[in-house]
């Protein structure tokens, strides 16, 4: 039998001991989760405290819009009211009475089919005191050439870079003005949406054509495209006495009741206002737009539009829609015109209206209460620049 000394004993557990070291004791991990799970907390608070702000805005803007589209069925509902069928008829027989008498300027009878006001026609082109500063101009130019040719072609020269800079620093200073402000109104599409079955006022659609029956079908679909009830439309195709082709073309798509074929009596000038005029004369609606017959309006343009005098009230006389091209991709000459619409209708136009300055209105997609522009005396047929010259009149009387 083996017997083994406390001494040995001794020294053999230190052995074991150094091969087997005993096991480390790591501190306590509960501090740690307990760090981790306020912090997972924090943020969960932190979560639903911005939903709860996101909520309460969305809720503060359905309420406001709810507010906003009930303020506009009432607002469509007064104005039905205040525009009877016995009202419009009375307004069409005054207007026409007035706008239909032939009047006698010197040895020339003119028949624009609107009230005629010689001090803001175009029937003259030049007057007195513009013919002597003309010829003045001519005849200083023509003894510069002649006497300091050199001088005078750089003085010429000068003024027309000064010319192009500053029209260039014009438009630079109205882009800043729209970047700054934009005075575009924009409507919201849900807001039109809900007022889908709301008393919509009636609306007069005037389409000028001229040997044009290739694009009637486009305009036609275009119209029919519009989100507008049909039963408040009177879309009035404005034609010429010689253009028989284009009204058979309209003849030929079997349309319905409120698409009516026009024949403008022969006279002079013929020209697109006075087709405009005629079409007033006859102009149901309370509100009036002038179409083209290439123009695809966007469907919701005429409700928009109507909202758009419910937000400024009587003070607003036009609402002038931004055009552009359908096509900018197509070649280099679509993108240049595309560009330059871009810049007339999203930069310089707000510039102008934001600065103060007249508006000078597009030829299409110009909309008007009836009233007004029959109180301004429709276009002036003389004028080719119709559009121009109507913005121009309505900055004169402040509307």
């Amino acid at each position: 039998m083996l017997t083994i000394r406390e001494s040995e004993i001794a020294k053999l557990c230190n052995d074991v001991e150094n091969l087997f070291p005993p096991k480390l004791h790591l501190p306590s991990q509960k501090p740690r989760q307990n760090h981790v799970e306020k912090l997972s907390q924090k943020r969960l608070n932190l979560v639903d405290e911005s939903t709860h702000k996101l909520e309460t805005v969305l809720n503060a803007d359905t309420k406001n819009k709810r507010l906003q589209i009930a303020r506009y069925a009432e607002w469509l509902n007064t104005q039905a009211r205040r525009h009877n069928l016995t009202s419009t008829l009375r307004e069409i027989n005054e207007y026409a009475e007035d706008a239909g008498r032939t009047v006698l300027i010197g040895k020339r009878k003119v028949s624009i089919f609107a009230p005629f006001r010689p001090e803001h026609s175009a029937l003259w082109v030049l007057t007195k005191w513009q013919i002597i500063v003309l010829v003045g101009l001519v005849l200083g130019w023509c003894a510069g050439l002649e006497f300091f040719p050199q001088q005078t072609l750089l003085v010429i020269m000068t003024f027309i870079v000064a010319l192009y800079l500053s029209h260039l620093l014009v438009n630079i200073g109205l882009s800043f003005l729209t970047f700054r402000h934009s005075s575009e109104e924009a409507i919201d599409d849900e807001i039109v949406a809900a007022l889908g079955t709301a008393n919509w006022p009636h609306y007069t659609i005037l389409c000028p054509l001229y040997k044009e029956a290739r694009v009637v079908p486009q305009f036609v679909s275009a119209m029919q495209a519009l989100d507008y009830p049909p039963e408040k439309l009177q879309i009035l195709f404005l034609t010429e006495v010689d253009d028989v082709a284009t009204r058979q073309a309209i003849h030929a798509l079997a349309l319905p009741q409120h698409f009516k074929v026009v024949t403008v009596p022969d006279g002079s000038p013929r020209t697109k206002p006075r087709a405009c005029n005629y079409g007033l004369m006859q102009a149901t609606g309370q509100y009036v737009v002038i179409f083209d017959a290439e123009d695809i309006p966007e469907p919701t343009q005429l409700k928009k539009a109507v909202l758009a005098f419910a937000n400024h009230g009587p003070k607003l006389a036009c609402v002038q829609a931004k055009l552009n091209f359908y096509n900018p991709q197509q070649n280099l000459l679509t993108r240049w015109f595309t560009a330059e619409y871009s810049l007339w209708f999203d930069l310089t136009l707000p510039g102008l209206q934001r600065a103060g300055f007249a508006l000078p209105l597009g030829g299409t997609s110009n909309h008007f209460p009836t009233q007004v522009l029959r109180a301004l005396g429709g276009w002036d047929a003389f004028n080719v620049t119709e559009d121009c010259d109507l913005g121009l009149r309505l900055a004169r009387y402040e509307l």
